[in-house]
C-alpha cells in the first residue's frame, strides 16, 4: 500500500512530523530558560505524577502503554499494532483514489446522464446533516487521543525527566496523535469518494473507527492469556500512597520554611524592641541629668527670696493691736527718717 500511496498522504505525514517536532523544540527551549529550584524529593514526586499522567493518556487498557516501559517485547507489541492500524488505513486511502485505470478503487459515480437529455442529474442523497454526524463521530472518538498525544509531547519537553524518558514520552505522544489524525484524514477522503447518502457516511465512519480500537482489543487478548506476564512487560505504575506521602512531605517542608521565616521575623522584632528600650532608658537618663542641673540653680533663687523677705520688718503701732509689715524696698525715701525714729 505504501507504494501506491497518494502524494497527499506523504504531505500529511510530513506536516504532522514537522508540526509536532517544532512544538517539542519550542517547549523544550522555554522550559530550559526557566530556573527551577526544586529539591530531589520534589523532582521525584513530579516525575511520578508525570508517569501516572502519561499512562492515563496512553490508556491503561491499551498496548500503547508499553511505550512507557523498558521491555523490548512490550515495545514490539506496541509498534506492531501501530503499523497494523496505519496499514489498514492505507487500504481505505488506496480505495478512495480517483484513478480509473485501477480495479481496486471504490469510487462511486453519482451523476446520471440520460441519452434523451442534455443535463445530467446527481443521484447522491448526502447532505450537510450526514457530514455533521460524521464530524461528531470523529470528534468524540479521536479528539481525546489527539489531546493526550499533545500532553505527552508537552511532558517530554520537561528537563526534570532523563533523556530516555523524554524519548519515550515523545514517541508515544507522536504515534498516538498521528494515528488519530490519520484516521480523521482517511475517513474524510474515503467518505467523500464513495458515500452517496447519510447512512453510508455513518457506516463507513464506524468501520474505520473500529480500526483504532484494535490496540485495546489486543491488550485484552494478552490479559486473557496471562495477566502476570503482561505485568512483567508493563511499565511501573507509581503507587498513589507513595505520591500522597511525597505530597505530604512537600507540604511539611513548605510549612517548616514558613515557620523558620516567622521565627526570623520574631527575632528581628525582639531586636527592635530591645533597641527601643535602650533608647527610652537613655532618654530618661538625659531627662534626669537635666533635672539635676535645674535643681542646682534653685538655691540662689531661694536665698534671693529670703533676703527680700528679711527686709519686711514687723512694726507694732502704738495704740493699736494689729501688726503691719512694711517693705522698705518700696518705701518712700522721705520716710527713712521715720524709720530711724522707730
Amino acid at each position: 500500500p505504501c507504494a501506491a500511496m497518494p502524494k497527499d498522504t506523504y504531505v500529511f505525514f510530513a506536516c504532522i512530523a514537522v508540526i509536532f517536532l517544532s512544538v517539542f523544540l519550542i517547549l523544550f527551549a522555554v522550559d530550559r530558560c526557566k530556573n527551577y529550584h526544586l529539591s530531589t524529593q520534589d523532582m521525584k514526586q513530579l516525575r511520578d505524577q508525570d508517569q501516572k499522567c502519561a499512562l492515563g493518556a496512553l490508556g491503561e487498557d491499551s498496548v500503547y502503554q508499553f511505550f512507557m516501559g523498558k521491555s523490548f517485547v512490550g515495545w514490539a507489541f506496541a509498534l506492531a499494532i501501530v503499523a497494523f492500524q496505519i496499514a489498514m488505513l492505507f487500504e481505505f486511502v488506496t480505495a478512495a483514489e480517483v484513478d480509473l485505470s485501477k480495479d481496486n478503487v471504490d469510487l462511486q459515480y453519482t451523476w446520471r446522464c440520460p441519452r434523451d437529455r442534455v443535463d445530467c442529474d446527481n443521484t447522491a442523497d448526502l447532505n450537510w446533516w450526514g457530514w455533521t454526524v460524521f464530524g461528531v463521530l470523529m470528534g468524540t472518538h479521536l479528539l481525546k487521543d489527539v489531546v493526550n498525544g499533545i500532553k505527552l509531547i508537552f511532558l517530554s519537553s520537561k528537563q526534570r525527566h532523563p533523556r530516555h524518558d523524554r524519548l519515550r514520552l515523545f514517541i508515544g505522544g507522536l504515534l498516538l496523535s498521528t494515528v488519530a489524525l490519520f484516521t480523521m484524514f482517511v475517513s474524510a477522503i474515503y467518505n467523500k469518494a464513495i458515500a452517496t447518502s447519510n447512512t453510508e457516511v455513518i457506516i463507513n465512519s464506524v468501520v474505520i473507527l473500529f480500526i483504532t480500537d484494535t490496540d485495546e482489543k489486543l491488550y485484552g487478548v494478552l490479559m486473557a492469556i496471562s495477566s502476570k506476564w503482561v505485568a512483567t512487560i508493563s511499565p511501573d505504575t507509581p503507587d498513589d500512597n507513595v505520591i500522597q506521602v511525597h505530597e505530604l512531605k512537600s507540604k511539611n517542608s513548605t510549612l517548616q520554611n514558613q515557620v523558620n521565616e516567622l521565627t526570623s521575623q520574631v527575632g528581628d522584632m525582639k531586636t527592635q524592641t530591645e533597641k527601643l528600650r535602650q533608647e527610652i532608658k537613655e532618654m530618661k537618663e538625659m531627662m534626669k541629668a537635666n533635672g539635676v542641673k535645674s535643681a542646682s540653680r534653685s538655691p540662689s533663687r531661694r536665698l534671693l527670696g529670703a533676703s527680700v523677705e528679711e527686709e519686711r520688718l514687723p512694726v507694732r503701732v502704738e495704740g493699736g493691736s494689729a501688726c503691719t509689715s512694711y517693705n522698705y524696698n518700696t518705701m518712700d525715701p522721705n520716710a527713712s527718717e521715720g524709720k530711724e525714729e522707730l
